[in-house]
């Protein structure tokens, strides 16, 4: 064996079964999944934060357009535009997984696992019996399932930016138009 770090197997562990994570002990393997859901979380607060900014975006063009609604098409189209990004800006935020609160004894740290609990006892009982393997195979789950949120999400906000490009192309030419004799 070379003297490769110790956590990663060199060419002669090539078929023995030993994985690069065989040597962290359970409670460090614990650390290191609450670190990957604590990082994958900072992904649904950044797109909230990104889709929330085209909300207001999206607003400001929508209040500029409303008051000449029924006489021009611009504003229409402003209108329509700023309410479609509004709408693919809102399911940004609510892009959800179904179905992810079924009662799981080891799924003990998201603030809807708890609160299934029927009493604080229940929740110290489940704390205190299950074991550490089970709650670092249910961080893995919810990792995963996160991550298909935070896919989602990603998806989503890529609909809402051109969709606010388009309001805002539409936008601008609502507000030049009519100075250059676009229409009126």
């Amino acid at each position: 064996m070379t003297t490769a770090h110790p956590s990663v197997p060199d060419a002669s562990d090539a078929g023995t079964g030993m994985s690069a994570g065989s040597d962290l002990a359970i409670g460090e393997r614990l650390r290191l999944a609450v670190s990957a859901m604590e990082y994958n979380q900072s992904f649904v607060t950044f797109a909230d934060g990104k889709a929330n900014a085209l909300l207001l975006v999206n607003s400001i063009f929508l209040a500029t357009a409303a008051g000449r609604l029924g006489q021009s098409i611009a504003a229409a189209l402003v209108a329509a535009s700023a309410g479609l990004a509004i709408l693919l800006s809102l399911s940004v935020i609510y892009a959800r997984l179904p179905g992810q609160m079924k009662r799981d004894r080891a799924k003990i740290f998201f603030w809807g696992h708890v609160c299934q609990r029927r009493s604080k006892a229940d929740y110290a009982a489940d704390l205190a019996s299950v074991a550490p393997q089970e709650i670092l195979e249910s961080l893995a789950r919810q990792t995963f399932d996160l991550c298909q949120v935070v896919q989602r999400k990603f998806k989503a906000y890529q609909a809402a930016q051109f969709m606010t490009f388009l309001s805002a192309a539409s936008w601008v030419l609502y507000l030049i138009g009519p100075p250059l004799g676009l229409w009126n």
